[in-house]
């Protein structure tokens, strides 16, 4: 019985070390990617039901000839705001790439193209809420709770241990 909570508290800790950092890179974009990898938090539906509002996503820096119609991908709008939305055509115009969107829930195309270089990737997986999740931790009694927990674990931990001995 002891190895199966050994075996929790370690599965609990290192899920919640993995939602720190994706909080931690997702608070600050693309020049805090993870090995090519960025997570961010989802504010609209204009996905649903692929992508649903607080999911965080995680999307991929890939070149842009790997983009494909029928792809999803996250692009820049300004400096401050990006967008995830499904390609539904690619342009070469000249020999700049250009890509069509459309919100998978909106029903009409974006109106402008997205150019090559506004991408920040390809979508690659999603975790359902935690963006919610990740909004939390980032407030003070949400990183307390971060903080606290791993420690409450491994003091009860250590507890059993001298107890055995």
């Amino acid at each position: 019985m002891r190895k199966i909570f050994n075996w929790i508290g370690n599965i609990i800790l290192v899920l919640l070390l993995i939602l720190v950092i994706l909080t931690l890179v997702s608070k600050f974009g693309k020049s805090n990617s993870i090995l090519g990898f960025t997570p961010l938090k989802v504010l609209s539906g204009s996905m649903e039901p692929a992508i649903k509002t607080g999911d965080l996503i995680v999307v991929k820096a890939i070149p842009d000839s790997n983009i494909e119609e029928g792809d999803i991908i996250t692009f820049k709008t300004n400096p401050d705001t990006f967008v995830t939305h499904r390609v539904v055509e690619v342009f070469d115009q000249d020999g700049n790439i250009f890509f069509k969107t459309k919100g998978d829930a909106n029903n009409v195309e974006d109106k402008e193209l997205v150019n090559e270089q506004d991408v920040l990737g390809k979508y690659v997986f999603r975790l359902p809420v935690f963006g919610y999740i990740s909004d939390f931790i980032s407030t003070p009694k949400g990183f307390m709770f971060l903080f606290l927990l791993p420690i409450l674990i491994l003091l009860g931990k250590e507890i059993t241990n001298f107890s055995r001995a």
